[in-house]
């Protein structure tokens, strides 16, 4: 198999692991205020906000293995047209994304469990309502930024096809 049909086949996957993880990210934000409001949607449910915050808790670390997979994938690739494509702006934002992403998966998702684990004082404190918005942050973040990403790499490839490269 030629370089080009190698480079073509890998940023086809590129997009579409990328679109993928946004499309996660949309329904995880879509989900949570379901999550959050069970009891009032469905008659006769007793969920507590933190036994809702658990199972979001349980979504999420679902989600953070493909992120977590993804800022691999995104790591090498970008490393790859950084070298080769001498881009210098997408491979940025890919680095970006990565750091949202690990930030994310390693840093504010192990914040939450350790505090769901210590049990409800824990999570009704200042500090876990700070910690937890400025989660909701970076994944809001992360989600534009793949946007971003995503449509930065598709028009560079797109570009490239139109030069017959």
């Amino acid at each position: 198999m030629s370089k080009s049909k190698i480079y073509s086949v890998l940023s086809a996957f590129y997009l579409l692991f990328i679109a993928l993880s946004a499309g996660l990210i949309l329904s995880s934000a879509f989900s949570a205020p379901v999550i959050f409001h069970a009891s009032s949607l469905v008659e006769g449910l007793e969920i507590t906000l933190s036994q809702s915050g658990i199972l979001m808790t349980h979504i999420f670390t679902k989600i953070n293995f493909l992120l977590n997979a993804l800022a691999l994938f995104i790591l090498i690739y970008e490393l790859i047209a950084l070298q080769t494509m001498r881009q210098k702006l997408t491979p940025l934002l890919g680095f970006i994304n990565v750091i949202l992403i690990l930030l994310f998966t390693l840093y504010y998702t192990s914040y939450i469990i350790e505090a769901q684990k210590i049990g409800e004082t824990a999570i009704h404190t200042l500090e876990f309502d700070q910690m937890h918005k400025q989660s909701e942050l970076v994944f809001k973040t992360l989600f534009f930024t793949l946007i971003l990403l995503f449509f930065s790499r598709f028009f560079s490839i797109l570009n490239n096809v139109c030069k017959g490269k």
